[in-house]
């Protein structure tokens, strides 16, 4: 009897025992289960195309609100820094100058290492040469640091169409181009009025401090492991040296000078499937040069100095070119990706229709055409930019994979190159014809016209290219069919 209570202790101690064993178990069960969960759900975001996409996506909004982030806080500049009208003008002008040259060697980094570790370098270069801005206080610091943003600026945008490209069918590129350019596009209204309302509260360094961090803590989304791209065929790792690359989710490795020259020539000449990267670069010339020039450059001193428009007015038709350019998006991007064969087509009828807007502008009786009708025109320019698409569309459809950046950066620099030389001609013509005084309608006039001579070139272009592409493709098929009829013995 007097073992009962000793036994019914140990039996206590024994029940005790197994239930914290159980609780450990179901704990450690739990635990196990929750970072399967955890590992799951990182798979998920690193296999996921659209993760992938919309990560690259959120460096280009980054990327055009601090290029963008200039345009409100141009007084401040001026104040801060010391300097004039002239200066400010050169850090736009810099700027683009350094995006149009970075084009092919950022198409050829992006070739040789993938998007996402190019993403990861312009995000940091991005933030660096903000948080720079942000503690400039004399001129050449900060046209240093909008030199490096410019740099950095010039990576992002063929990067995010080449995940695109890679990482989505072929049938979905077109949508997939045209919602990054849209997503684009709220980068640059956060560098509106946001922006100018923390400039007006925090104060310049502050304001660019905190834009620049966030490209830096962004860069943290980069650090993902390296995931071959579904859609990413005919590339084999392999470097000048001899040692294998880890094939990213869309890099494939290239040689040295030679051979990064030979990639320039072959894709431009476009040997195995025609002349498309030419096409691509005439066509987003053509169509985006006139848009891009009015809404950075001239649109508002050719509206308030030269058609006498109030800075109001001015402002809300400039504001056509960006609401056209949505809207249009939904229109012309659809009709070129479900019908490629309209495509060139639809570009050089948008090109001419670019040219007939500058006509009427320009020759109107007495210079001063109604408001409407400089809304009309102003909306076909804004047609430019979803037009401008198509050339990417080109660059992806003829050229090999491990290509597509090098094409998409030569298409990207053609318009670019349009767009400096439009605005350097307007300005030169502007300054030849009005000795140093203010600018008459007149003056206006003339080198308006530049811009529409370039529209003009830039579609004869397109058609030659066009056809020559035709050509190509038609001597492609007859050799291909000769080459059935009479293969080789081996």
């Amino acid at each position: 009897m007097r073992d009962q209570p000793a036994r019914a202790v140990r039996s206590a101690a024994s029940g005790a025992r197994a239930a914290a064993s159980a609780a450990r178990t179901t704990a450690a069960a739990g635990a196990a289960g929750a970072s399967a969960a955890a590992r799951g759900a990182m798979r998920f975001a690193v296999r996921n195309p659209y993760v992938v996409w919309l990560t690259g996506c959120g460096v280009y909004f980054l990327a055009v609100m601090h290029r963008a982030s200039l345009g409100v806080a141009g007084p401040e500049a001026v104040e801060r820094l010391d300097i004039g009208s002239a200066q400010l003008g050169a850090f736009v002008m810099l700027q683009l100058g350094v995006y149009a040259a970075m084009q092919i060697p950022a198409g050829l980094a992006i070739d040789r290492w993938g998007a996402r570790r190019v993403l990861l370098l312009a995000t940091l270069v991005l933030g660096a040469a903000q948080l720079t801005f942000a503690l400039a206080a004399t001129y050449p610091v900060a046209l240093l640091a909008r030199t490096a943003l410019g740099i950095g600026d010039a990576m992002v945008f063929i990067a995010v169409l080449r995940l695109a490209a890679t990482w989505f069918p072929r049938t979905r590129y077109p949508a997939m181009a045209m919602w990054t350019g849209l997503i684009g596009m709220l980068g640059n209204l956060a560098a509106t009025v946001p922006l100018s309302l923390a400039l007006h509260e925090f104060g310049w360094a502050r304001t660019f401090a905190v834009t620049g961090a966030t490209s830096l803590v962004y860069a943290l989304l980069l650090l993902r492991p390296a995931i071959a791209a579904p859609y990413l065929a005919g590339t084999a790792p392999a470097s000048a040296a001899g040692s294998g690359t880890e094939n990213d989710d869309d890099g494939a490795s290239q040689g040295g000078t030679r051979q990064v020259l030979r990639t320039i020539a072959q894709t431009w000449r476009g040997q195995e499937l025609g002349r498309g990267t030419q096409v691509g670069f005439w066509v987003h010339q053509a169509t985006m040069a006139s848009s891009v020039v009015l809404s950075l450059v001239w649109g508002f001193p050719y509206l308030t100095e030269g058609l006498g428009y109030s800075p109001e007015q001015g402002a809300s038709m400039l504001s056509l070119l960006v609401m056209g350019n949505v809207a249009l998006s939904f229109v012309i991007v659809p009709i070129a990706g479900r019908r490629p064969g309209r495509r060139v087509p639809l570009a050089i009828a948008l090109g001419l229709a670019i040219v007939a807007s500058w006509i009427v502008l320009l020759v109107w009786p007495g210079g001063r055409p109604p408001v409407w009708v400089v809304a009309v025109a102003f909306l076909v320019m804004s047609a430019g930019g979803p037009g401008s698409q198509i050339g990417f569309h080109l660059a992806r459809d003829y050229n090999p994979p491990e290509r597509i950046s090098t094409a998409t950066g030569l298409v990207n620099a053609g318009g670019f190159t349009g767009v400096m030389l439009g605005s350097i001609t307007v300005g030169l013509i502007l300054d030849h014809l009005s000795g140093g005084a203010p600018p008459t309608l007149t003056d206006y006039r003339w080198a308006m016209a530049s811009l529409g001579v370039i529209a003009l070139c830039s579609t004869i272009f397109v058609l030659v290219s066009w056809l020559l592409l035709r050509r190509t493709q038609r001597n492609l098929r007859a050799a291909s069919t000769t080459a059935e009829q009479h293969p080789t013995q081996p």
